[in-house]
């Protein structure tokens, strides 16, 4: 769709600016109900209609939900921007100024390039999106409890006691929400979360994970832009022509899917399927363990692209090993 109009929104917990022009100065509103119902009413007295108009916002976390809600539900359009294109925009600039107002022109001049993805989200993604997370953070805190576990039963065993059972039943606690979350993941979504577990190495949570955090696949054109925004492109150093440092990966992307997706490799290299023969001809080639993983966690990525955009289930090339 083609766009007249582009406004720029520069978000923070208790309020924000919006960018209506090149030659406006940006205008702040508070972050709540009220403020946002007069940024609509100021984009209608300015004729900003839903049709020929596009807002942009920064990723924030979370402080940018509340008006992408709002739009979505007021019929405009949205689009979400990755703070580190708006960032490195400003590194271009000769004035490399950092402000609210500064910020919010930014954005606009970001979103008038084509920058950013439409946010588009229902009840149930925000449902499946909180449930992922949940099940992320207990499993951490479940990881960390087992060796506070083992720390105290190290220490009992070399008294001869049983000190308590704190930590055993934590863990078991821990346990049981986890298995009951895995069990409402699998309620949302289920021909695209199937759809995906046709893939080796992909079970219920990693499926459950990337249907959550992406949505819908049609926003990322190419896999290299999945590959991006999970964070497992190269990072590029280098100095003049001759110079070039050491291929890491970037990690500037969603550290929820890389953990999955290193995880799922981790997995899919133990079994025969195309993955493995990738991840043992890596090996073969003279690359560390972990560098040939990552590998095979940016092949599966491109996997995952394809059937999800596809619409197909993965079919397995797998000769003998």
């Amino acid at each position: 769709m083609e766009y007249i109009n582009y406004v720029g929104i520069d978000m923070a917990k208790r309020d924000f600016y919006a960018c209506l022009a090149e030659d406006r100065e940006p205008i702040k509103f508070q972050n709540n109900k009220i403020g946002i119902d007069m940024f609509f009413k100021c984009l209608g007295r300015s004729n900003f209609g839903k049709q020929d108009t596009v807002l942009g916002v920064e990723s924030t976390g979370s402080y940018h939900l509340p008006i992408c809600v709002a739009s979505q539900s007021a019929g405009y359009a949205i689009k979400v921007i990755n703070p580190l294109i708006v960032k490195k925009q400003n590194l271009t600039t000769l004035r490399r100024v950092k402000n609210d107002k500064k910020d919010a022109a930014l954005i606009r001049y970001c979103l008038n390039r084509g920058n950013g993805y439409e946010y588009r989200a229902s009840q149930d993604d925000f449902m499946l999106k909180a449930l992922v997370r949940q099940r992320n953070a207990i499993s951490y805190n479940k990881l960390r409890i087992r060796r506070q576990k083992d720390d105290l039963d190290y220490k009992g065993n070399i008294i001869k006691t049983k000190i308590n059972t704190i930590y055993d039943e934590l863990y078991v606690f821990l346990e049981q929400k986890q298995k009951q979350i895995e069990k409402e993941l699998a309620n949302y979504n289920q021909p695209i979360q199937k759809l995906l577990q046709s893939i080796p190495g992909v079970g219920p949570v990693t499926a459950a994970s990337f249907v959550s955090e992406i949505g819908e696949i049609k926003k990322f054109k190419h896999p290299k832009h999945l590959i991006a925004y999970i964070g497992i492109d190269p990072r590029v150093h280098e100095s003049g022509t001759s110079v070039r440092g050491k291929g890491y990966i970037s990690k500037r992307g969603n550290k929820i899917l890389r953990t999955i997706l290193f995880n799922a490799a981790s997995v899919a290299v133990l079994h025969n399927n195309m993955f493995r023969q990738y991840f043992q001809r890596k090996i073969s080639e003279g690359k560390p363990y972990r560098v040939a993983l990552v590998a095979t966690m940016n092949k599966m990525a491109r996997v995952i692209h394809a059937v999800w955009t596809r619409g197909t289930p993965f079919e397995n090339k797998k000769t003998g090993s």
